[in-house]
């Protein structure tokens, strides 16, 4: 699903509109999602009154999991009034399509290695480094949902018009890194929650440019396949991220977090540097191939 919506809000929006159009998808699914956390919190006493059972039980946990499952399928109840978009039946030439999808695929990769190091285990961070309750995790967390969803709204408006699409989002990753090393040392959680939500304003912003940037480098046709592709990518590097950071978190105990945190901003200058070697010189003409599949010629863009 999210592969297919990707692409469809791809084939929806004109080229130069689709950063500013991925950055509001970004902040409305982030801010959204804070908002469930929140109101699943403040449903589960009522809830647990109802079912007779205390509001930290099993029985209100998966009462509360059946009410997100239920908001969950209902929400693609409004999917079946959304216009279908044509799409032509061009592509890429083979060989410049398979060039582009594992350069991306690289960078993909290494940034999910980097994610997945740290960034699922926030509330945790938070709970072990500083002892917070849940209520204040809460908070931390809406805090930094609301700096990602500004940066989300603000880098295709305000940043890629002037930068261009590639620099803009690589100047904004690199900029990330010293919010990323700053959540490690931070001495108290006000410090931590606020570089970790400019870290987030700043890659959020960058995130919804970027995925404009991959999916004009396809044609129509091949955005759906391409965005699945490239989820796998990530997805598999940052599982692997995860089980590592747990096992080096578990060795180091404290410290663990700081080795979490230093590993985000390696991987994330690693891409970023990446993406400047790799597509430096690509500008993305996936919405210039006609109707019939076309032969690119030695001196298409790639």
């Amino acid at each position: 699903m999210y592969a297919s919506g990707s692409a469809l809000l791809a084939d929806a929006t004109a080229s130069g509109d689709r950063p500013r159009r991925f950055g509001q998808q970004i902040a409305l699914g982030t801010i959204a999602g804070f908002a469930s956390v929140w109101i699943a919190g403040m449903l589960a006493e009522p809830i647990g009154n109802a079912l007779g059972a205390p509001p930290a039980s099993l029985l209100v946990l998966r009462a509360l999991v059946a009410l997100g499952g239920i908001v969950a399928a209902l929400s693609a109840l409004p999917v079946l009034f959304v216009r279908a978009v044509a799409v032509p039946r061009g592509a890429l030439d083979a060989p410049v399509r398979r060039a582009l999808m594992l350069r991306f695929a690289l960078v993909e990769g290494i940034f999910g290695f980097g994610a997945g190091s740290f960034l699922p285990f926030v509330n945790l961070f938070f709970a072990d480094r500083f002892g917070l309750a849940f209520g204040a995790i809460g908070l931390a967390m809406g805090v930094i949902a609301v700096g990602g969803s500004l940066g989300a709204l603000l880098h295709g408006v305000h940043v890629a018009p002037r930068l261009g699409q590639l620099r803009g989002v690589v100047l904004v990753q690199l900029l990330s890194i010293p919010f990323m090393l700053a959540a490690a040392v931070a001495p108290v959680a006000a410090v931590a929650v606020g570089v970790l939500a400019a870290r987030a304003g700043l890659m959020y912003g960058s995130a919804a440019t970027y995925r404009a940037f991959v999916l004009s480098s396809f044609s129509p046709a091949e955005r759906a396949g391409a965005s699945a592709l490239l989820t796998i990518a990530w997805s598999g590097p940052a599982a692997l991220g995860s089980f590592l950071s747990g096992g080096v978190r578990g060795a180091l105990g404290d410290a663990g977090w700081t080795v979490n945190l230093v590993t985000l901003a390696v991987a994330y200058v690693v891409a970023a540097s990446m993406s400047l070697v790799f597509f430096g010189r690509h500008e993305p003409r996936g919405d210039e191939v006609p109707d019939t599949a076309v032969a690119a010629g030695p001196h298409s863009p790639a």
